[in-house]
């Protein structure tokens, strides 16, 4: 599980991860299971969430790309 903090309007990109191939079909993408997004609590303006997803997939902060 991957778990990041995001305050309000900031974002995170899932996509492909590198080296996916790029004609893979969504139910190629997903054949492992789906994204699952669990809220783990926050503070004030911040949340801290988990992210599990299949290992296709890339999961990064915006800000970070």
């Amino acid at each position: 599980m991957l778990v990041l903090s995001r305050r309000a309007d900031e974002s995170i990109v899932i996509q492909p991860a590198d080296g996916v191939d790029s004609n893979m079909t969504m139910a190629q993408l997903f054949a492992n299971g789906p994204i699952q997004i669990t809220l783990l609590g926050g503070t004030g303006r911040r949340i801290k969430m988990g992210i599990e997803a299949p290992e296709q997939l890339s999961i990064r902060r915006k800000d970070v790309e």
